[in-house]
């Protein structure tokens, strides 16, 4: 019985990855020239409830992979840190939505390990305020990592790599990023000060998370509710 269930389980982790990883490649512009978002975060969150946290994870790092190699930037240093910065985002995603399922009491045990599924119907409210909450703990981590982090090494990365940005050495965090000599001209815009900088991530990013968070949220939540009321047993 656990042989059988371990070859399932293999075909849920190959199906989500096929998924996610499809998804991925078809961008979904919303106005403005960087932000562009894609569904594969639905595939990621459906397989998060169905199969669990450690196998989405296995799924989350093929997606990577295979899109990075599909796009012939698998050995692009800025492209794989960018990459590494959209997994953060699946993983905030995962969480923020487990960390509100529990505040609602919402069963955790993975659906496709359950013998039978007793889920009380989505009110309006917490449609509204998971929708909400997801956005906020997303945008507010991915902007946090960003100031302090992921941005400073992404900047040392093109100028150590590409040397499209005159940084003078290798950042890994903001601290010493700002001190830079390099900082005035940054793809031509002056981000020598906190000022400056904060106000370039937040441009940058926030609309992006924001957008990221409520699109995902509106699509992933009904999809959740019908896979909740799903009688599963034929699956185990």
């Amino acid at each position: 019985m656990e042989k059988n269930w371990r070859i399932k389980e293999m075909l849920y982790i190959v199906t989500f990855a096929a998924l996610a990883v499809v998804l991925s490649l078809f961008e979904i512009p919303l106005g403005l020239p960087w932000l562009k978002i894609d569904l594969s975060e639905i595939v990621v969150l459906v397989a998060f409830i169905s199969i669990g946290f450690n196998k989405t994870l296995l799924i989350i790092l093929i997606r990577g992979l295979l899109r990075q190699f599909i796009q012939g930037d698998i050995l692009v240093p800025t492209e794989l840190w960018g990459e590494v910065i959209a997994m953060i985002a699946s993983i905030t995603l995962m969480a923020s939505f487990y960390v509100i399922s529990k505040i609602y009491n919402r069963e955790e045990k993975p659906l496709f390990r359950r013998k039978e599924c007793n889920v009380t119907k989505i009110s309006p409210s917490e449609f509204i305020i998971t929708v909400i909450g997801v956005t906020v703990v997303l945008s507010l981590v991915m902007i946090i990592l960003n100031i302090f982090i992921t941005t400073p090494i992404y900047l040392s990365l093109y100028a150590y790599f590409l040397e499209i940005i005159p940084l003078e050495g290798f950042h890994f965090t903001v601290f010493t990023l700002l001190d830079d000599p390099g900082m005035t001209n940054v793809f031509g815009v002056d981000l020598s000060n906190w000022k400056l900088y904060l106000t370039y991530i937040i441009a940058n990013y926030a609309l992006l998370n924001v957008s990221k968070g409520i699109i995902t949220s509106i699509i992933f939540i009904p999809i959740r509710e019908s896979l909740y009321h799903m009688n599963l047993n034929y699956l185990n």
